[in-house]
């Protein structure tokens, strides 16, 4: 079996199920990198240059006015893909990836990061081939006792493949767009309000919870976007009068949507 000098990882949830493996002996101990930014949602052209960790601060500061989160963040991630093409320069390193915008445009943008005849990637494609194309598409999914049964699968990428992923993130990161979607083997690009429908479908004339309709429209999407993402665009619905929101202090924990009644006139309830 490969011995692997780093493994790579996206979003904490996954690390802790490859942790868990890790700690409970179902893999050999190794060093994990974990990366956080969701590259489904929001610019990508800056990435990449001095820009880059302003840009991606400021639009996560637009779904999260209230914990914005600081450009130290986005610096340190950058930092981690420097990390990951240092590692795989001096030993075998392996990337989890699923079958999701984010993982995709994630290994792409790995592989614009190494130079493809020095490098030495291995990819865990982390998907249940016994499910449809709904059931489990991440190594989140998985239980850390399948880890190993996934990892023994890992194929090597050769140059050829590391230089043509590398060239579909130059190609994606420059197609403006706010929401991207994996569909049929490929990255689709979208707007902002792309899944605006889907959030409307969730509410009728009655007032529910502001958390149900976003769950529930969580659930149903084809893709791991996030509550965050519903929750700003359901406040962006709510501002242009496409739903009625209620809430005692404005915050969404407490408040209340439904769709305005025929007629109504529209906008925010406090």
């Amino acid at each position: 079996m490969t011995h692997y000098a780093l493994h790579l990882v996206l979003g904490d949830v996954a690390a802790g199920v490859l942790g868990e493996a890790m700690t409970t002996g179902m893999l050999v101990p190794a060093s994990v990198l974990c990366f956080r930014d969701i590259y489904c949602l929001g610019p990508l052209a800056t990435l990449g240059t001095a820009d880059g960790p302003a840009s991606r601060a400021a639009y996560w500061a637009r779904l999260l006015p209230d914990t914005p989160p600081a450009r130290a963040e986005f610096e340190e991630e950058e930092a981690r893909y420097a990390q990951a093409a240092e590692a795989a320069r001096r030993g075998s390193v392996v990337a989890w990836g699923g079958a999701h915008s984010s993982s995709r445009l994630w290994l792409q943008r790995l592989c614009a990061m190494l130079p493809p005849q020095e490098a030495d990637l291995h990819l865990v494609h982390a998907v249940d081939p016994a499910t449809a194309s709904a059931g489990r598409r991440t190594p989140s999914q998985f239980e850390a006792g399948e880890l190993a049964g996934l990892l023994a699968r890992a194929h090597p990428l050769d140059r050829e493949e590391i230089a043509r992923l590398a060239g579909e993130w130059q190609h994606n990161r420059a197609v403006p767009s706010g929401v991207r979607r994996w569909s049929r083997g490929r990255i689709t690009h979208h707007g902002d309000d792309y899944y605006d429908a889907l959030l409307l479908s969730q509410c009728d004339d009655q007032w529910q919870a502001a958390s149900q309709a976003i769950g529930e429209a969580q659930w149903e999407c084809d893709e791991f976007l996030g509550d965050v993402f519903f929750a700003w665009r359901l406040r962006c619905l709510a501002n242009s009068g496409r739903l009625l929101l209620r809430s005692p202090d404005r915050s969404l924990a407490e408040a209340l949507v439904r769709l305005p009644a025929a007629g109504g006139a529209p906008g925010t309830q406090h």
